[in-house]
């Protein structure tokens, strides 16, 4: 989900999500909102978000797809961690830690299916 993903990259970004609406600026609340309630941003806050952020891949932000930073290099290292290498920086992920947030953000896209396909139900016999 959009909202899920945008949470997950402004964690990455080691802000919270006000100093992170200051970075981009916008007004307190232009992002928490959207991320409260599940849903998503205008184009105008996307090109902020992009021009402040160019690291941050859109195709995975809007589809999931890809990986969230462009360029990024992983590899499994013996130790059972995965480094991401993004550009220059190096940050080090516990790949057990990886594969459990990736279930929950699974999960809860499933459950939003599930809830849009019986509200759908309902108003088709309605």
């Amino acid at each position: 989900m959009f909202s899920e993903r945008l949470k997950l990259f402004i964690d990455y970004t080691g802000r919270s999500i006000n100093s992170f609406e200051i970075s981009i600026g916008v007004s307190k609340g232009a992002i928490f909102k959207p991320i409260a309630n599940k849903k998503t941003i205008g184009v105008e806050m996307l090109d902020k978000i992009i021009s402040k952020y160019p690291e941050l891949n859109i195709e995975w932000l809007i589809s999931g797809q890809g990986e969230m930073l462009k360029g990024v290099q992983a590899s499994q290292d013996p130790k059972g961690e995965m480094r991401v290498i993004p550009n220059s920086n190096q940050v080090l992920i516990d790949k057990d830690e990886l594969l459990e947030l990736q279930k929950i953000a699974l999960r809860r896209e499933k459950e939003d299916k599930e809830k849009a396909q019986k509200q759908l139900e309902q108003l088709k016999n309605d």
